[in-house]
């Protein structure tokens, strides 16, 4: 082994080309970020690995404005087109960010490794999108881009993690349910409600923080306890969300993969994300349905939650000299610890994100209540001589706004 660098991950920033941001602008949180990393790299430049979903080209609004979506296919030339069009105006947007990065690698400060999520997977088939990202971040014309990447120096394993999320996983690189549930549920419902209740309705603009909440199946939650807060909204919410949701479960791609989960007696995969839905439409939402919600998200929870670590823990089984997975795509942050792999203690990090969260949790009564706030999360394995004698240091915060 050679002399190790200090060596961070970080993960899931989800630059968007038209969504709102954080309350703290992407250049200003690397800014903050890099003068902790500038006191500690030493001699050598630091390495800095994104663990996937850097772009957002599933949450799109542009994708509305043509055939087709992100889930038709990855190599299919509309959606090659339409990558290549986010990742310029997501890049022009984030000049800032994108600026900062790429200065400290031309300084020699900083190098880049890439490994792609969930989220920006299409990149893998738009080289056109590649060269723009290599010149944005590196100032240069190409830059590899994993779907796992292993740094033998530090005993590293770093992927995204959506292998252990069953909505999201694609190891064949394929479209998964959960992009149709981006763009036909999240960016749709928000879109839909304006048409209806008009642009310039008060606090309209709040309702696009539904692409802030996490996890994923939180939505219909968080749906309704938006129209619970604003009784005003409450009937036409009602009714763009169950407008949606049967749209959603009519469309021809989610029609296919429900039948694929299908499991004769038994709760599958499917089952559950209907029977979610269901609960959340109209009548239901119009009687109260929270507890039922509250108890539906806590059995999708408990299915999901370990997962990621025993998928960690396998894959260190498999590698001699790897005692340390670094996963990203499940915006929460976490250090598990998975035993000792020889002698040695191995541990399980997720590296949250750097975008503003909804955060679901429980009130008094059982409902579901949300939490918003800027997120920021990272990892950081120490260079060789490093003063305080640190092996790695797991950093993770919260801001929240007046």
């Amino acid at each position: 082994m050679g002399e190790r660098p200090l060596l961070i991950f970080v993960s899931d920033i989800h630059l968007t080309d038209r969504l709102h941001g954080n309350a703290v602008s992407k250049a200003d949180q690397f800014n903050r970020f890099w003068e902790r990393i500038q006191v500690a790299r030493g001699k050598r430049p630091a390495e800095l690995c994104i663990v996937g979903d850097l772009f957002d080209l599933v949450r799109s609004p542009s994708w509305f404005e043509g055939r087709h979506r992100p889930y038709h296919g990855a190599s299919t030339n509309g959606v090659v087109k339409n990558v290549e069009k986010i990742v310029d105006e997501t890049i022009k947007r984030e000049a800032d960010f994108f600026a900062a990065i790429r200065s400290k690698v031309e300084n020699g400060e900083l190098g880049v490794h890439y490994v792609v999520g969930n989220h920006d997977r299409l990149l893998l088939t738009a080289p056109v999108a590649q060269k723009m990202v290599a010149r944005a971040l590196l100032g240069k014309d190409s830059m590899p881009l994993h779907t796992e990447i292993a740094f033998p120096d530090h005993g590293v394993l770093a992927y995204h993690g959506n292998v252990g999320d069953p909505i999201n996983a694609s190891p064949d690189g394929d479209a998964t349910i959960g992009d149709a549930i981006g763009s036909e549920l999240i960016l749709k419902f928000p879109r839909m409600l304006r048409k209806m209740v008009g642009e310039d309705h008060p606090g309209i603009e709040e309702v696009d923080d539904i692409d802030d909440v996490r996890p994923v199946y939180a939505v219909p939650a968080w749906v309704r306890q938006q129209s619970v807060m604003r009784k005003e909204l409450l009937r036409p919410m009602s009714l763009v969300w169950s407008e949606v949701v049967d749209e959603f479960l009519s469309n021809e791609f989610v029609r296919d993969w429900l039948g694929k989960q299908r499991k004769t007696f038994s709760l599958d995969l499917g089952k559950k994300l209907r029977l979610l839905l269901e609960l959340s439409r109209n009548k239901l939402m119009a009687h109260g349905s929270d507890e039922r919600l509250t108890q539906l998200y806590r059995f999708f929870q408990q299915s999901f939650d370990g997962k990621m670590s025993t998928v960690a823990a396998a894959e260190l089984s498999k590698r001699r000299g790897y005692h340390y997975v670094v996963n990203g795509h499940s915006h929460f942050p976490s250090m598990q610890p998975l035993g000792k792999i020889e002698g040695k203690p191995a541990v399980y990090f997720n590296t949250g994100t750097w975008r503003a969260v909804h955060q679901i949790g429980h009130d008094l009564g059982g409902r579901p209540s949300f939490l918003a706030y800027d997120a920021m999360t990272y990892v950081v394995f120490f260079p060789d001589g490093d003063k305080m004698g640190r092996d790695y240091e797991w950093w993770t915060g919260a801001m929240v706004a007046r």
